[in-house]
């Protein structure tokens, strides 16, 4: 019988695509944030089956929590049902040791693994946008939804001047100024600056792309995007446009390069974050019109004293009633987590 042991090795599994919170970077840079990690490992004999990442914070009244985001990574031979066995025993383990244990999983053969192991649902599903990057530049062409690629076409027309570099960590960086303007000015809330340096000062060069463009070369910038790397995997991170940029359709011409560029690194998977197709239904449109998967996670639950009562009577009460709509995660998804990866 395998059972999951605690590891001080950054190990990753060899092929596996890692979600950000789940790579050994995440735990590095929030842990210079004050946030602490533990890492799990599964082995049989020694074939290594998965791997798990677990966030600490305290909550009020309850202790100290563990919570386990977008986990595990899993061996890609491994049957559907033996990865729903294998999350539930790590969550029993975590919960002989800690009053409170939350989840929020990848689903497993498109369902919620845990929609049966009786935590209390604190969270409805979220959904993200996730791009392959492994087919050629040209079918990841031939993917893009129609009305992207004739914008694609247009912004590539006007001329702008697209450049890539690492961001540079520095608090003042005119991205950071930038983004935070316009998330006052939106009403969105944001990652705080504080993890973006952690990770881009620990990550070093390749831990992080920045996509410019200008409208001559080494003219002002009028706009931009910023992408996390973590292994075989990037994130959407960061953007940002002014009135020029919005005007030659930049951001679109940004994400095309952004995709190219970062396959070319040999990331195989881009996650551009959570979507709302009613609140922001512009941003969901652009986002899929890359060509990528919308992906439904599994519900944020939570185990802890008196839960599974509650989610008990939470089951037979919408049993009785119509089926709640999933709700999604607002505009500006990505700045709506903490750094730790609770929802806000």
């Amino acid at each position: 019988m395998s059972t999951w042991a605690e590891t001080d090795t950054e190990t990753l599994l060899e092929g596996a695509v890692a979600p950000m919170q789940q790579h050994p970077l995440y735990a590095r840079a929030v842990g210079a944030l004050g946030t602490p990690t533990r890492r799990f490992a599964l082995y049989r004999g020694d074939s290594l089956l998965a791997t798990a990442q677990i966030i600490l914070r305290p909550w009020p009244l309850i202790g100290r929590t563990a919570y386990l985001a977008r986990g595990p990574v899993w061996c890609s031979t491994l049957p559907d049902q033996r990865r729903k066995q294998l999350l539930s025993s790590l969550l029993r383990q975590l919960r002989q040791e800690y009053r409170a244990v939350l989840a929020t999983p990848d689903p497993i053969g498109r369902s919620d693994p845990l929609s049966e192991d009786g935590g209390l649902a604190m969270v409805s599903p979220a959904t993200l946008a996730v791009l392959d990057l492994a087919p050629e530049p040209d079918q990841l062409r031939a993917r893009l939804k129609q009305k992207w690629r004739n914008r694609l076409n247009r912004a590539e027309a006007v001329g702008l001047f697209i450049s890539e570099d690492e961001f540079r960590n520095a608090p003042d960086h005119w991205l950071l100024r930038q983004e935070a303007i316009q998330a006052r000015a939106r009403r969105y809330r944001r990652l705080p600056d504080a993890f973006t340096l952690s990770w881009a000062g620990l990550g070093g060069a390749s831990a992080t792309r920045l996509f410019t463009a200008s409208e001559k070369k080494n003219g002002p910038p009028i706009a931009a995007m910023l992408f996390f790397r973590h292994g075989a995997g990037a994130s959407y991170h960061i953007g940002w446009s002014g009135p020029d940029g919005r005007a030659a359709g930049a951001h679109t011409l940004l994400m095309w390069h952004a995709m190219l560029r970062l396959r070319e690194m040999g990331v195989r998977s881009l996650d551009l974050d959570l979507i709302d197709t009613e609140g922001a239904a512009g941003l969901a449109r652009f986002k899929l019109g890359t060509g990528a998967e919308a992906v439904t996670l599994g519900a944020t639950r939570l185990s802890a004293p008196l839960t599974r009562l509650f989610s008990g009577r939470a089951r037979a009460a919408m049993s009785n009633s119509p089926r709640p709509r999933p709700q999604m995660a607002g505009p500006k998804a990505n700045a709506r987590r903490r750094c730790d990866g609770h929802p806000t």
